[in-house]
């Protein structure tokens, strides 16, 4: 007959029960360590930037969960954007960074993926986010034609879900005004045919403001500028 020996079970309870407590330490170790891997984010709150011939668009960037006083270095997978901002005592940071310049100047609208890395954080745990750069841009396919000759228009950077229209100006006269149909998408896109000059020609050249407004305005925004020269009569 087998007799158990109460003092070997007594001995062996405790440490079964130890271990069980360490591994309960451990993944709980291990869940915190997880947590705040994934508390850390990064956003970008502007759904397209852009881009103008004077000028590369402003990236505004907030951060969450990162350590506080840390130095934070931002940098885009391609393009030229990169930029170091320190983290507040509640985690947080918000800043802004100097849009990638594109590969064209005419009507275009590429993704980008910014990275954050702080001084602390694994490079397989950096966050990272996507936003859109485009130019603002119109552009015409052939670049010269007749007045009344249709050319594929094409766009972006406009404000998205609204009409594009072109104002034609002789002076400071309004000669005529085109509606050339709605901006769509992030970066307010749009490709369409319309007559390179909407009405009758009179003159050799005009000043041609682009916008989203009906009605003429010097202000309006966004806006781009461009010079129509009519090489046939």
């Amino acid at each position: 007959m087998h007799v158990s020996d109460p003092s070997n079970a007594r001995s062996r309870r405790p440490r079964l029960m130890m271990m069980s407590a360490c591994a309960a330490c451990a993944l709980a170790s291990s869940g915190v360590a997880a947590a705040q891997a994934s508390a850390l984010m990064i956003s970008v709150s502007a759904p397209c930037v852009l881009n103008t011939s004077a000028s590369l668009g402003s990236v505004p960037v907030v951060g969450v969960g990162f350590t506080p006083g840390d130095s934070i270095e931002l940098t885009t997978t391609t393009g030229s954007a990169l930029g170091t901002v320190m983290v507040a005592p509640n985690g947080d940071f918000q800043t802004s960074i100097t849009a990638p310049s594109l590969s064209t100047d005419g009507p275009a609208v590429a993704t980008f993926t910014l990275t954050a890395q702080d001084e602390t954080t694994p490079l397989a745990t950096m966050p990272s986010t996507t936003f859109n750069v485009a130019n603002l841009a119109v552009a015409t396919k052939p670049t010269e034609a007749k007045p009344d000759t249709k050319v594929t228009f094409t766009f972006s950077g406009f404000t998205s879900g609204a009409e594009v229209y072109g104002h034609y100006l002789h002076g400071k006269k309004i000669a005529a005004t085109a509606k050339f149909g709605r901006a769509t998408g992030a970066c307010g896109t749009l490709k369409t045919k319309a007559k390179l000059y909407p009405s009758h020609q009179k003159y050799e050249s005009y000043t041609v403001q682009f916008d989203d407004s009906s009605k003429y305005s010097a202000t309006a925004l966004p806006r781009l500028v461009e010079m129509l020269t009519v090489f046939k009569f």
